[in-house]
């Protein structure tokens, strides 16, 4: 399959893929604001956005802590709970996950999009 056309059809996803095809990398745990900020402070962290009926939006490690001030610490969800949507703006959030993939210098945070 051409991983260019993938788009994401249920979460919790299986799988990870960019436009170069599909990425080796197997999900970890679950994240906190505390584990993403603590990510961050020791070097930052690769973004991936997963939201059904879209594909994968891979945001640039240099816009990283910036996207997490914006966009992902108001609408994280703690994992252990079960997200009520208005309880974040706009009625939607994000459950984060750390994947690994072989000797990457950034780890990868996944933020599945609920709403």
């Amino acid at each position: 399959m051409n991983a260019t056309n993938k788009v994401a059809t249920q979460l919790p996803l299986q799988e990870l893929w960019n436009n170069d095809g599909f990425v080796a990398a197997a999900r970890e745990r679950w994240l906190s604001a505390k584990d993403i900020t603590n990510l961050l402070r020791n070097g930052g962290a690769q973004f991936v956005v997963a939201d059904v009926g879209t594909s994968l939006h891979w945001i640039p490690i240099s816009e990283c802590f910036d996207f997490w001030k914006r966009e992902v610490q108001p609408h994280l969800a703690s994992p252990e709970s079960k997200a009520a949507l208005g309880n974040y703006p706009d009625s939607y959030c994000y459950f984060a996950s750390e994947w690994s993939r072989g000797n990457l210098t950034s780890p990868i945070v996944v933020l599945e999009k609920q709403h």
